[in-house]
């Protein structure tokens, strides 16, 4: 995300998923540097507590917000994600985003020292994460949006789990991925820049083995907009003017879609 304001709105869920043992990967993986379009993002479920309210949230989230001010090992964003659908496993989705693998095990390490305790005793009541359902994925950016995003949301995003039809491969996902940001550019070169984004994401556990991780994709996408009538005048625009673009990815993918309202937690940096 280009530029994501702080937090004025409610989320069902917040920074409440940091309790104690959430650092626990899902699986172990050496340290890697991202490139500079590249980021690791850990998405973890989460559920609102017994004593949820604006009043507890808020103060929640300026505590989440101070205690990572304050690291030396800070995260460089946050987001949270709330389902179009409800879905049974969570009420939420919480999101840190880091520079690499290294800076997140160092935050975690740092966070259960000296936070985790502390902040759990006073806002478990609030907010609850699974420590065993924590995905992270390196994150790179495939188009970058055309202007900056601004205001209190909600924004929204869809991530695509795509399976390669019979005979496909991830070279045919590349080509037809080409085709799409020469579609893109063309669109905003005609009509003016938009806030549209999106990216891939390759998962740093093995999905196969990974216990509520999603079963039989080949590759992730991730589309965000920065407002439901943005994804609504974009999905049009798709469907009317996709033509050669969109018939190439329907011949390579079958994609499951999951939507969400998207909400700033911390301001990328």
């Amino acid at each position: 995300m280009n530029k994501l304001l702080p937090l004025t709105v409610l989320l069902v869920f917040m920074a409440g998923c940091a309790q104690e043992e959430v650092s626990v990967a899902v699986v172990e993986t050496p340290a890697v540097a991202a490139s500079p379009d590249t980021r690791f993002v850990e998405y973890m479920w989460c559920n609102r507590g017994e004593n949820y309210s604006q009043e507890n949230h808020m103060a929640l989230n300026a505590d989440w917000n101070a205690r990572d001010a304050a690291s030396q090992h800070q995260t460089s964003g946050a987001f949270g994600l709330i389902p179009k659908t409800p879905n049974e496993n969570y009420d939420g989705i919480w999101a840190n985003v880091w520079t690499s693998q290294e800076a997140r095990d160092a935050g975690w390490s740092e966070w259960l020292k000296n936070e985790a305790e502390d902040f759990g005793a006073t806002h478990d009541s609030t907010l609850t994460c699974n420590p065993e359902r924590v995905f992270m994925f390196e994150v790179e950016q495939v188009v970058a949006p055309g202007v900056e995003w601004d205001g209190n949301g909600p924004f929204q995003a869809m991530y695509r789990f795509c399976k390669f039809n019979e005979g496909k491969t991830m070279a045919d996902a590349d080509a037809a991925k080409a085709m799409f940001i020469d579609w893109v550019a063309a669109g905003r070169a005609a009509n003016g820049p938009n806030g549209f984004m999106s990216t891939e994401l390759t998962p740093t556990f093995d999905p196969a083995t990974t216990e509520g991780a999603y079963q039989g994709a080949d590759f992730y996408q991730g589309a965000f907009w920065r407002s439901e009538e943005e994804k609504e005048a974009g999905w049009a625009g798709w469907m009317s003017e996709g033509g050669a673009v969109r018939e190439a990815f329907d011949a390579t993918v079958t994609c499951e879609d999951f939507a969400f309202d998207l909400y700033s937690i911390k301001e990328m940096s």
